[in-house]
């Protein structure tokens, strides 16, 4: 084996600091807001962004990381804001309740819970509007029922998922 190939110490040394200069160099030329410094300009209105169909424009990057619930839970029905006092008293009970890295309820508990908090991105503090639910139309915040018709087409579905499948096309996307 040759040991031409083989970097120095000294060589891999020069090579991680000069990768620490180059990246110095960029961040310094990054333009970062100066604290205290004085916007320019009037602010103007901003109008939602739409699709080129006139539906608003939802792309981005969304993230669900709160406590909140997506529904209003029972308990809360007909509350849709908590207090601060509330806010913070369901932000404790539910993080306690959450909590993967706890060590209580024996074996099959600690088993059951799978992974540590590391492995969760929940969130940790209700949404700032202090809702009750995610959910804001209904009012109750609740999901509502399916109606008939999609009952109907939920019982086929699952009517065919239940049948032997002939071919690859009877198979979900997902299975394919």
């Amino acid at each position: 084996m040759s040991h031409r190939h083989l970097a120095s110490p000294e060589r891999r040394l020069q090579r991680k600091v000069g990768m620490l200069a180059a990246l110095i160099a960029v961040m310094a030329l990054a333009p970062f807001p100066v604290m205290g410094q004085a916007r320019t300009g009037t602010a103007k209105p901003s109008t939602p962004l739409r699709t080129p169909d006139g539906q608003p424009d939802l792309q981005g990057i969304w993230s669900f990381a709160t406590i909140t619930p997506l529904e209003r839970p029972a308990e809360l029905a007909g509350k849709q804001v908590l207090t601060d006092q509330e806010a913070a008293e369901f932000e404790k009970q539910t993080l306690e309740r959450n909590n993967a890295d706890r060590r209580d309820g024996g074996t099959d508990a600690d088993v059951a819970r799978a992974y540590n908090n590391f492995w969760y991105d929940r969130g940790t503090k209700v949404v700032g509007t202090r809702r009750t639910s995610l959910i804001v139309d209904p009012s109750d915040g609740r999901i509502p029922p399916l109606t008939s018709e999609a009952q109907k087409r939920l019982t086929a579905l699952a009517e065919v998922r239940r049948r032997p499948a002939a071919s690859w096309e009877d198979r979900s996307p997902g299975e394919r």
